[in-house]
């Protein structure tokens, strides 16, 4: 992670060189001290620094991601994280995390085709590990499916939706030999509501809503709460849908959802009845 951040890389690297330098000056200094501890200890020391770099770099990640998903400030994300795509990165997981999270950022905004364009350069990993290997697809293919169904594109979204449901099952397989509590789920249940309702024009309304109680995503919650609205009128309930898309509204005007929700609204005849 600390690539990303090439400052932070450099004050790293200055520091490291510097403490190396001040532990060379206090060996020359101290010919009579023990030299093998004296190295013990510096060894442990720069390993501390070291730490305390890469932490302060995750820290830094985390607080760019925040801008993102909880502060709902996209421009202001990838005008900070776009830079880093073009980052040369040996850590292709890192690699990948990065063009997630951008491809996050280009459909909050309603740029799914530059969405699709990013998640399709991606580099798979190709850590020698199958599951590893397959975690890092599925994350993809999920990506593209939900960029498909943005798009309302079914028959791609389909496609993707059965890759998605394939890697789902090799996964699962591979989660049978390990203890129960240490085995991982694979939620494909947003893709496969948002196909079912692109497809019959209903979905299950009660599995959207858990989804958007139990993602602590500012983003996903106004993203998954698109679709529960547009359910609540395919099911004529017109006034949980108001609700719904007034708040969308509210919480991300400037964004894809928000657009969407107000265009939606607008195009609502009259008022809703009172009960």
């Amino acid at each position: 992670m600390i690539h990303l951040f090439p400052k932070l890389k450099k004050k790293m690297l200055l520091i490291a060189v510097c403490y190396i330098a001040l532990v060379a000056v206090y060996i020359v200094l101290n010919p009579g001290a023990n030299h093998l501890v004296t190295l013990l200890i510096s060894g442990a020391g720069l390993a501390i620094i070291m730490f305390g770099q890469l932490l302060n770099a995750y820290n830094a990640h985390s607080a760019l991601l925040s801008k993102l998903y909880s502060d709902l400030n996209v421009d202001g994300f990838l005008k900070l994280y776009e830079p880093m795509l073009n980052i040369p990165l040996k850590n292709d997981n890192v690699a990948l995390t990065v063009r997630l999270h951008a491809s996050n950022a280009y459909c909050a905004q309603g740029r799914f085709d530059d969405a699709i364009a990013l998640l399709k350069s991606c580099k798979l990993p190709n850590t020698g590990k199958p599951e590893n290997d397959l975690l890092s697809k599925f994350a993809i293919v999920s990506n593209l499916c939900y960029c498909a169904e943005q798009k309302e594109d079914i028959e791609t979204a389909r496609a993707y939706m059965d890759e998605l449901l394939d890697l789902k099952k090799k996964l699962e397989a591979m989660q049978t030999s390990k203890p129960e509590k240490k085995r991982m789920v694979f939620n494909t249940e947003l893709n496969e509501q948002c196909m079912l309702f692109l497809t019959t024009g209903k979905c299950d309304i009660d599995a959207l809503q858990i989804l958007v109680k139990n993602n602590s995503q500012l983003l996903h919650k106004v993203t998954i709460s698109l679709w529960i609205a547009r359910a609540y009128l395919a099911e004529n309930n017109r006034r949980e849908a108001e609700k719904l898309l007034e708040r969308i509204v509210n919480v991300a005007p400037t964004l894809y959802p928000g657009r969407m929700a107000a265009s939606i609204l607008s195009g609502l005849p009259g008022k809703t009845e009172e009960a």
